[in-house]
């Protein structure tokens, strides 16, 4: 074969994960007999060659993933944000699958190098990154030193890492465009576009209006962090000034739920009087008064990606930045 063959495709066409590949190929008593004869022989059937210096390394691995969860201090955002706690358990059970542990870091600010810490005290094999606002000129200097690292977000043009995230200009777009479906025509939208995934959903809702003929009004962007109790307050102050929205737009589950108790507390009912879609499809959103409408980026599946790609490159194979599943996910508050 003239292209080379890497262990990520030996894994699919053997339909098992790498860690069985690998431990296949170096006759580990772990695999079953019969699983590692038949992995050995599609290997040789495919013509895929061991890559020596990557098993040297293995034989050294630290059996360790670490997870950097940068937080900045401006958004609010804490660790108790059910998107953050559900990609730590996402991406926990894809690396105890594989047989490997998660170190997890929460730097205090922008400044500190968490990931080369990581990566320098050899404490972890590869990283994941959760996030890239403010940080995509650091995580490229980081992609100049070292490779062994995967980073949760949109695609941004000039990042020179591997990237895992749902398809955000598309999960705007349909989020909006259901809205429309559904009767509203006064849409806002709530999140900060100076945040990377936030402005591409922000940009799906632009393209959204565009395609229904609809012009966009732009004291409709009600700019906020992703704190639950200030969005409430904004979304309070911004219907009592006489702003008549018939749709939301909320660039998260929590700013979504927030929205809805403010439009609540204003007497005004959801989905009656405002129709409302989240982002995220987080656990709660399905449970929310009323059940939530959302874009769901396939969380499980994001955390099973960024372990599937970062061991492939622990392997010494080259990977390709990859999209989840990005749907909408249609409940009583549409």
């Amino acid at each position: 074969m003239n292209k080379k063959v890497t262990m990520l495709e030996l894994a699919r066409i053997a339909r098992v994960d790498i860690s069985t590949v690998s431990r296949a190929l170096n006759d580990s008593p772990v695999v079953k007999e019969s699983t590692r004869k038949r992995i050995q022989r599609i290997a040789s059937e495919i013509g895929y060659a061991v890559n020596a210096p990557a098993s040297s390394l293995r034989r050294k691995s630290a059996r360790a993933i670490g997870m950097v969860i940068p937080l900045d201090p401006e958004t609010e955002q804490t660790m108790s944000d059910p998107f953050f706690l559900e990609m730590v358990g996402a991406v926990s059970q894809a690396a105890a699958e594989q047989d490997f542990d998660l170190v997890v870091s929460v730097p205090r600010d922008a400044r500190q190098l968490a990931e080369q810490r990581l990566l320098n005290t050899g404490r972890a094999d590869g990283i994941i990154v959760i996030g890239q606002a403010a940080r995509s000129d650091r995580l490229n200097e980081l992609a100049a030193v070292h490779t062994n690292f995967v980073v949760w977000g949109g695609r941004m043009s000039g990042a020179k890492y591997t990237t895992v995230g749902s398809d955000n200009v598309k999960g705007g777009q349909i989020a909006t465009a259901h809205l429309f479906e559904r009767g509203a025509r006064r849409i806002a939208f709530l999140g900060d576009p100076t945040l990377p995934e936030v402005k591409q959903r922000y940009e799906g809702y632009l393209k959204a209006h565009k395609e229904a003929g609809i012009a966009v009004n732009a004291s409709f962007l009600l700019r906020m962090n992703f704190s639950g109790h200030s969005t409430y307050d904004q979304v309070l102050e911004f219907v009592r000034a006489g702003n008549k929205v018939d749709g939301i737009f909320a660039s998260s589950d929590l700013l979504a739920n927030s929205a809805i108790h403010a439009l609540v507390a204003e007497g005004l009912s959801v989905p009656g009087d405002v129709k409302i879609v989240g982002y995220d499809n987080i656990g709660q959103a399905a449970m929310m008064t009323p059940p939530l409408t959302t874009v769901s980026q396939n969380i499980a599946e994001g955390g099973r990606l960024l372990v599937e790609l970062l061991l492939a490159k622990l392997e010494g194979e080259k990977v390709k930045s990859r999209f989840t599943n990005t749907e909408l996910i249609i409940r009583s508050s549409t």
